[in-house]
């Protein structure tokens, strides 16, 4: 019972205190900023880590577009890559962004995150930075030998050939390889397009490179993959330019304001921004995940929110 009421009362006691904070301008008071600076700011949108979902830097996109004061918009990347649609959905809207977008290679912006770059209207790297690795790779493993050791017979029931394909209990054959191979082959003939597009080269050209390589910023300059090298303060001083801003422009991260209240308490674990969150999961999520039986890993799965499955990934530097 005393457990019961401590829970209760630490959850409304973090929901009053979100209302308070986002009341009091905490989560953004867009209006006073905007009388400091009347020609307007900047605003920076960070992807961090390997981007397995999109709909969190959406968001923050969407955010910002809408917002009169934010003129233009950086996009920080700091990322290895990740799964192949997630990182498409962020690539058509950088791409389609109504207004001026610079991307900004942070120590990594490799792969997907590379892809993502490619939407950008320019795109600002370190000289040190790890970017490229154009190409698309999936990864399976055999455990046949080790369910072999302990004994362990797995069986299958299937409607077609290729329904278990990449299964851990059994050795690929070589029709199930080609088939994958046929697949990956066809998303890096989108991932060429998206970098020819955005950098506007030759196909054949960008063929020569994609072969999973990495470079290093100085090195993507030479080859016409990012157009400047410079620091996240000079992205934003080009980013102002471009958005008309006179002066040294304001500079506005992204925040979800009273909302990162309700995703600390409700958040589902499954946006790819793993720098605000160590456990991404959110509070009450866990906690009815774990009493209430919610979670069909138990326990262990309740705490970490990983799920079992297939990982289609644009690997960056490992």
């Amino acid at each position: 019972m005393v457990l019961a009421l401590s829970a209760v009362f630490f959850v409304l006691f973090l929901c009053l205190s979100g209302f308070l904070y986002y009341r009091s301008g905490g989560g953004g008071n867009h209006a006073s900023r905007a009388a400091i600076f009347s020609s307007g700011a900047v605003g920076i949108v960070e992807l961090n880590g390997v981007i397995m979902d999109s709909k969190k830097t959406l968001r923050r996109l969407r955010d910002f577009e809408e917002r009169d004061d934010i003129k233009a918009v950086v996009l920080r990347l700091n990322s290895p890559g990740g799964a192949v649609a997630p990182s498409q959905e962020i690539y058509q809207a950088v791409k389609n962004y109504k207004k001026p977008i610079v991307a900004s290679m942070s120590s990594v912006a490799a792969s997907g995150a590379f892809y993502v770059a490619m939407g950008a209207k320019e795109v600002f790297a370190n000289p040190g930075t790890i970017t490229g690795s154009i190409g698309v790779i999936m990864e399976f493993a055999n455990l046949e030998k080790l369910y072999d050791w302990a004994k362990i017979r797995r069986y299958v029931i299937k409607t077609g050939k290729f329904k278990d394909v990449g299964a851990e209990y059994r050795e690929m054959q070589p029709e199930e390889r080609a088939l994958l191979q046929n697949m990956v082959d066809d998303v890096l003939v989108q991932f060429k397009k998206a970098v020819s597009d955005g950098r506007k080269m030759p196909l054949d050209q960008v063929t020569r490179i994609a072969d999973g390589r990495v470079f290093s910023g100085a090195q993507a300059k030479g080859l016409r993959l990012v157009d400047e090298l410079g620091s996240l303060q000079d992205t934003v001083n080009e980013a102002g330019k471009l958005g008309g801003i006179h002066g040294k422009p304001e500079v506005v991260y992204a925040q979800d304001g009273a909302r990162k209240w309700l995703d600390l308490l409700m958040d589902d674990g499954r946006d790819e921004d793993s720098s605000e969150s160590s456990s991404s999961t959110g509070l009450v999520t866990r906690l009815a995940s774990v009493f209430l039986g919610r979670s069909s890993g138990g326990l262990q799965q309740a705490v970490t929110g990983l799920q079992p499955g297939v990982y289609w990934l644009w690997t960056g530097a490992q």
